[in-house]
């Protein structure tokens, strides 16, 4: 064989490498493509999944697929007997094997009364006239909490991310008297000894404007117009323990 036939046959050998390779590839993505579940079946399967979990019946509002930046697929629902702004995020992975991961965000919302109560019997330790807000984040929380979780059951160790956030507003007449900040360590130790991670935020709130106060005020241009001095926090972390103006409060000394 000369030079110039051999170098026409690994050409042609080359080429027939490279179609092969490609039309293996395009039949493995078919073969992909067709047992991957359709959107409307994965929404089905993740609507009777929150239905089992917590005993209400949800309405879909948005999905999107998986994609390079993000590995699980992206659903946000609402319980049907609430409304939008109860909207949560739902992370679904879907494994080789056809099995789901699925976790969600509604269970702040499922506990948010509840846990309010008790920190409301903290704070009334303290404070007469007085409203909060607990929230606890965007975001999934641990699948293993659910319609049988209670507040007992939300902490299991500092690695897991389970945080709330308190708004507490305070009518200045309750405050006379009181030390605002050692008030907040008091009721962060009674959350620390339930196991219950988060921030309290105090803001104390003029007379004539306390009726009227909600989380809205938070917006303010000049926020001096609802709020006396600058509001005052306190946090109990993860490791369950108490910090206070960027230091840890010795709680147990």
């Amino acid at each position: 064989m000369n030079q110039w036939a051999a170098r026409t046959l690994l050409v042609v050998l080359a080429g027939m490498i490279i179609i092969l390779g490609v039309s293996g590839c395009m039949s493995k993505k078919k073969t992909t493509e067709e047992t991957k579940p359709t959107p409307e079946v994965v929404k089905e399967k993740v609507l009777t999944h929150l239905q089992e979990k917590y005993g209400e019946e949800f309405v879909p509002v948005s999905f999107s697929g998986s994609s390079w930046a993000y590995a699980y697929n992206t659903m946000y629902v609402y319980p049907k007997s609430g409304s939008k702004s109860d909207s949560v995020e739902v992370h679904i992975v879907i494994n080789k094997d056809g099995t789901y991961d699925i976790s969600d965000g509604y269970f702040g919302i499922y506990i948010r009364e509840k846990y309010e109560t008790v920190i409301s019997d903290f704070v009334s330790d303290f404070y007469e006239d007085f409203k909060l807000y607990t929230d606890f984040g965007e975001g999934t929380l641990p699948n293993r909490l659910n319609k049988n979780s209670g507040i007992e059951q939300m902490y299991v160790n500092e690695d897991e991310n389970v945080s709330s956030h308190t708004v507490i507003f305070v009518k200045e007449d309750s405050v006379k008297g009181q030390d605002v900040e050692s008030t907040l360590v008091d009721m962060a130790k009674k959350m620390r000894a339930k196991k219950m991670v988060g921030m309290l935020r105090l803001y104390v709130v003029k007379g004539e404007k306390f009726e009227g106060i909600d989380l809205n005020a938070l917006n303010a241009v000049d926020e001096s117009e609802y709020f006396l001095g600058s509001q005052k926090s306190v946090m109990v972390t993860h490791e369950l323990k108490i910090r206070q103006n960027r230091k840890e409060v010795d709680v147990d000394g």
